[in-house]
């Protein structure tokens, strides 16, 4: 992580404890989940998601699964039509 990262993660992120009243309420578990979800992914995956950008991940896009396609297709054509 960087150190923006970390500067905005503790400026924003909820305190380890507060009074809310009655009692001392530990926001331990909640920092550390936050804390994993930002640390997780590549730069230019954390660049975008500070960004406000979402990548829509479409599991027929990958490139294995768009040469299986292909492979497919070509194989269907030399079915019908035969070998050149």
């Amino acid at each position: 992580m960087y150190t923006n990262e970390i500067r905005d993660f503790l400026a924003r992120a909820p305190k380890r404890c507060h009074f809310d009243g009655r009692g001392m309420v530990y926001n331990t578990a909640a920092r550390y989940r936050w804390l994993a979800s930002i640390a997780q992914g590549s730069i230019h995956e954390r660049i975008n998601r500070r960004a406000g950008i979402v990548e829509n991940w479409l599991p027929w896009k990958t490139p294995p699964v768009l040469s299986a396609q292909r492979r497919h297709e070509r194989r269907q054509r030399v079915i019908a039509f035969g070998r050149e």
